[in-house]
């Protein structure tokens, strides 16, 4: 990892690489480490070559002003300056926010109901396809693949709702309180709104940093014991259709249809959620070296050492535990101790069962240090300075540090210690200090305010099959150690989720399901292949001999091509997640909202796409039928 001075000549300037614009200066070439990207990213993506030597050298010319695209969406000057025709602001062009997905489609960003709708009206003259982006942080195509060139992608990002729906109460008058919010804030947002009351979402991410209209129209978790999806508690939407009207939607029926569409279905502009009270909250995590790598020992940390709220006869092993934690989110280290991993949870006590004389109030001063979260100045590479509050509404929190640790002290480091086993075991010892800082901020069950721009591909399996899961990923991990192309570099990571029938288009059937998940930093990988053979090794275990189905809008789907090459989301996986029947029943509204097609594209097409004969055999071999006798029914 050598730095630019030393691997580029200033008087030799390769202008298909390193030089966007053909000035002769170099505008690419050079990667940041403090932000772990490429400098200057409105130009310059990480877009790896066999023959580089560093990271510098991978940082080369995004190629979105080619002249083929002209009579696209993705050349069209009216999208590239949509200030006056569509109140709206530019935002480049859509990538997402790990950055391994980088397209040429136009990101625009507008700011009222009548901007979207002339947008719209523009788009479907223009035979444009709308996708909409959230906070970008889907790993794949949901939004876009960057291969359809027709495609303009739509955020709310600088959106502005009537009153009501901007932020509003109702009191049910039985106790239970709903909150109306605009799609384009974060949890950020509405937490700094909700939480000096004592109310809280029956579950919550790890981090702040996702708008709500993308967590309700995916898969989305918190790893609540007793709680699904967090679109499952999404009570009524505000939406706008595919020529610009917009419903209100307050009936369980249709409502079973938005929640995870994958924006098939048109634009979710406001949200109203039911919310829970909690009179007190405790945040806290354990560490601890594990006796042995067992069955038992795995299960004895989660049940008795996490006070994991699961049932005591969901597995033999692990014995009985206090079942007072309502939230828990695991990580296990398995690259800096062989026989013994350390495993670390970080997890939530609410109301009764908090600990005695913890307290777990809402701290004095916490919502001056909301203002202060969502007002305290970050630097985003591509667009500049901003406010926490509105990086996090656009694209993601920057992900300056990882988990705390600068990047350019780890490569220090790296003259003592490998530099995989540092990160992965960084990733588990700043735990606690990131959970203390917020809980004496604000103590609302959030732990992380910016995050590493990690590679995560998370599947969902019986209880059963936990420690199979993770005890086959760990013989990956250890496997990589000394690898000459890729050693894996964090922690496994897991938690629990017991789905509700909630959505039509749910990726697995209601019950206790555990959350198993694989991560790691692509750019210590020599190249994208590296990395993405081991994560189809470990994919193809968990659902060949698992039965796991895939969390969409994470990484999913590796496949061999025939030149030898792995890639993810192939077309024969991404048919065969829903039944036949699913498909036909959510198409058939889906036709109703839609009839002209205007938002469907992207994965979430091919998630509805019929298999081919050679996909569906293939499928058959690879996984559990959507629909199998055991009751895992993707639709109840």
């Amino acid at each position: 990892m050598q730095q630019s001075e030393l691997t580029f000549k200033e008087d030799k300037i390769d202008e298909d690489n390193y030089d966007c614009d053909g000035d002769g200066v170099r505008e690419c070439g050079q990667w940041n480490y403090q932000m772990g990207m490429c400098h200057n990213q409105a130009y310059c993506g990480h877009i790896y070559r066999y023959s580089d030597s560093t990271l510098d050298m991978s940082c080369r010319c995004r190629r979105c002003n080619d002249p083929r695209f002209n009579g696209t969406a993705f050349g069209d000057p009216e999208l590239q300056n949509p200030e006056s025709e569509f109140a709206g602001r530019a935002w480049g062009t859509f990538k997402n926010w790990a950055d391994h997905l980088d397209t040429c489609a136009r990101w625009v960003m507008p700011t009222n109901d009548a901007a979207l709708q002339k947008l719209l009206a523009w788009a479907k003259e223009k035979d444009y396809k709308v996708r909409i982006s959230g906070a970008a942080h889907s790993a794949g195509g949901i939004v876009t693949d960057g291969k359809d060139s027709s495609v303009v992608v739509v955020s709310l990002a600088d959106y502005k709702a009537p009153e009501e729906w901007e932020f509003s109460w109702r009191d049910m008058k039985d106790g239970n309180w709903r909150v109306r919010v605009n799609a384009g804030w974060t949890q950020l947002h509405l937490y700094a709104m909700i939480r000096p009351y004592g109310l809280f979402l029956p579950a919550q991410t790890a981090g702040y940093f996702f708008q709500l209209g993308g967590i309700v129209a995916n898969s989305v978790h918190g790893g609540a014991y007793k709680e699904g999806f967090v679109h499952s508690y999404a009570t009524a939407m505000r939406v706008m259709l595919h020529d610009g009207t917009i419903k209100v939607l307050e009936t369980e029926e249709e409502m079973r249809y938005w929640r995870c569409s994958f924006g098939l279905l048109g634009i979710i502009l406001g949200i109203e959620f039911r919310l829970e009270y909690r009179s007190h909250l405790q945040m806290y995590s354990v560490t601890k070296k594990l006796d042995d790598w067992s069955a038992e020992s795995f299960w004895k940390f989660m049940k008795q050492d996490a006070e994991a709220n699961v049932p005591h006869d969901v597995v033999p092993e692990g014995g009985q535990g206090s079942q007072k934690s309502w939230n828990g989110e695991f990580f296990i280290d398995f690259l800096s101790g062989t026989d013994t991993p350390t495993a670390s949870v970080y997890a939530q006590k609410a109301n009764a069962s908090v600990d005695e004389g913890h307290g777990g109030g809402f701290p004095p001063g916490g919502s001056t240090e909301y203002h202060k979260m969502l007002s305290q100045s970050v630097t985003d590479d591509w667009h500049g300075p901003m406010s926490y509050g509105e990086a996090a509404r656009r694209d993601g929190a920057p992900p300056i540090e990882i988990l705390g640790i600068d990047v350019n002290d780890m490569l220090r480091a790296l003259q003592r210690l490998p530099l995989a086993k540092i990160m992965s075991m960084q990733a588990i010892t700043n735990i606690p200090r990131l959970v203390k800082k917020l809980a004496n901020k604000v103590n609302d069950g959030f732990f992380l305010t910016q995050s590493p721009a990690a590679l995560a591909a998370a599947y969902f399996v019986k209880p059963e099959h936990a420690f199979a899961s993770m005890d086959f990923l760990r013989k990956v991990q250890m496997e990589s150690i000394g690898h000459p192309e890729f050693v894996w570099n964090l922690p496994g990571e897991f938690r629990f989720i017991d789905v509700k029938d909630s959505a039509v288009l749910q990726p697995v059937a209601a019950g206790l399901w555990f959350n198993t998940q694989m991560i790691s930093f692509a750019d210590l990988a020599k190249n994208d292949q590296s990395w993405k053979r081991d994560f189809k090794r470990v994919e193809d275990y968990w659902v060949q001999e698992l039965g796991a189905k895939p969390h969409m809008g994470k990484l999913w789907g590796f496949e061999t091509l025939p030149n030898g090459d792995v890639e993810a989301f192939s077309d024969a996986f991404a048919c065969t997640i829903y039944s036949a029947e699913t498909k036909t029943r959510f198409e058939s509204y889906r036709s109703q909202m839609d009839p002209e097609g205007l938002f469907f594209t992207g994965l979430g097409k091919k998630f509805l796409s019929p298999c081919s004969t050679s996909a569906a055999s293939s499928s058959q071999q690879a996984s559990p039928s959507p629909t199998s006798p055991e009751g895992d029914s993707a639709q109840p």
